[in-house]
């Protein structure tokens, strides 16, 4: 079994200098071959489709502060944010999921991981993961809005797991709480 560990730093440049050459492609086959594909801050995100590479840790999002890009697609339909509680990314996370509805937000603290089976995941570590789901969304001003304008949404549904908890990405619900 192989194994690849993507550090932290700036989550474009990893994506910007492997994406579509060989050692993406090498990281593919191992990781559709069972092997283990890892990574920490910048090294987390780069796991989705689609990554966030620039947003301001705000509280109150405002519609045009985001900067997405392609990610390396291991993870389909997420978005992972790192640092989490820690950088206050609550609203970026947010603002991420209200321009890609179809989309998971995943918020990841610090000292905290996701471990990914299939269609399954659980949580490791001393703080907590925050999932955010714009799927039964009835109302956001996303589309009209100006860039500087504060987002609007309704019925947007957050789930906060920590350590031992799982969550299954395919129902996205949590698995196995009583």
């Amino acid at each position: 079994m192989s194994a690849v560990f993507f550090s932290g730093g700036d989550q474009l440049r990893i994506t910007s200098q492997i994406g579509d050459t060989p050692i993406d492609e090498r990281v593919h086959e191992i990781y559709e071959a069972g092997g283990i594909i890892a990574g920490t801050s910048a090294g987390a995100s780069v796991m989705s489709d689609t990554m966030m590479v620039k947003g301001p840790n705000a509280a109150s999002f405002r519609i045009g502060h985001i900067r997405m890009a392609p990610g390396l697609g291991l993870l389909p339909n997420v978005i992972i944010d790192q640092h989490f509680a820690e950088r206050g990314r609550i609203g970026r996370l947010i603002g991420a999921v209200s321009q890609n509805p179809r989309v998971l937000g995943i918020g990841i603290d610090e000292d905290t991981a996701i471990v990914v089976n299939g269609e399954m995941f659980k949580v490791i570590g001393s703080g907590a993961v925050y999932l955010v789901d714009a799927a039964g969304v009835t109302h956001s001003n996303i589309a009209e809005g100006e860039p500087d304008a504060a987002l609007s949404i309704h019925d947007l549904r957050v789930h906060v797991l920590s350590s031992g908890d799982a969550f299954d990405l395919a129902m996205r619900r949590p698995v196995g709480v009583p």
